[in-house]
């Protein structure tokens, strides 16, 4: 295990440095005198610095074989008393709430921008190397009039991503189903393509979150926050809509 981490550890930083230090060949960036993936070599500037830190200070800590037990607990995603363990690949310890929503809308904003224009190309391979690829489709791909707005929710206990502006034919399938009274009603469920924009919504918060030792048999929950993601169904708009009216209608 030690031996395999090492190698990946051993891999990440070849990978890092050779993204630093790549010379930049898109005619583009030549003819013009500036790089336009300068901020690439940046950010790998700044993981490599951070992993070197890491190790630096693993190497002179006399709790290492404990912090290994517990990156291995982590790794695993739960221990012996079957309490899970996960932290997101942007959880960072002492990161405020405003500070996760901004990362949050940020990926959201990468994705959007992503799915409307393609990566530079040169030839038949990609010039961009960046170490993340912002390339969520099912947010990228969403129609153009949808908008998404995120929050802290009261208490700093959560954190609500909302999808407003959905297209209906879009995102919504309408049911006759018969309620309670036997009464034929309308019900509006989700397609599939808002179902995955849902999905992957919740992916992006959750990649901001981490689990200390959640416990489902003993009710116990350990997460750093929650992630909810939000869409009114046509049925909810039209009687907030009706809501707002009458509340107009008083006020003059």
């Amino acid at each position: 295990m030690a031996k395999s981490k090492a190698s990946k550890t051993r891999n990440r930083i070849d990978a890092l440095r050779a993204v630093i230090d790549k010379e930049c060949t898109a005619p583009t960036c030549q003819e013009s005198g500036t790089c336009r993936h300068e901020g690439e070599k940046d950010a790998a500037r700044h993981m490599l610095g951070r992993l070197l830190v890491k190790l630096k200070d693993a190497a002179g800590d006399e709790r290492e074989e404990r912090a290994q037990m517990w990156a291995e607990i982590y790794e695993r995603g739960y221990d012996a008393n079957g309490s899970t363990y996960r932290k997101g690949a942007k959880y960072r310890t002492g990161q405020s709430m405003k500070e996760r929503a901004a990362g949050i809308r940020a990926d959201i904003k990468m994705a959007r921008k992503a799915g409307q224009a393609p990566l530079v190309q040169e030839g038949e391979g990609l010039v961009s190397q960046a170490l993340e690829t912002y390339r969520f489709d099912p947010v990228g791909e969403a129609p153009a009039p949808i908008k998404f707005r995120v929050r802290v929710g009261p208490g700093y206990g959560s954190i609500r991503i909302g999808i407003d502006n959905i297209p209906q034919e879009w995102g919504w399938i309408a049911e006759e189903v018969a309620d309670y009274k036997g009464e034929k009603v309308t019900r509006w469920r989700r397609t599939q393509a808002l179902e995955d924009l849902v999905t992957e919504l919740k992916s992006i918060g959750e990649a901001y979150n981490a689990d200390h030792g959640s416990n489902l048999y003993t009710d116990l929950s350990m997460k750093a926050f929650y992630v909810f993601v939000e869409c009114d169904d046509p049925e909810t708009l039209a009687r907030r809509a009706e809501c707002e009216r009458k509340h107009q209608e008083r006020r003059g």
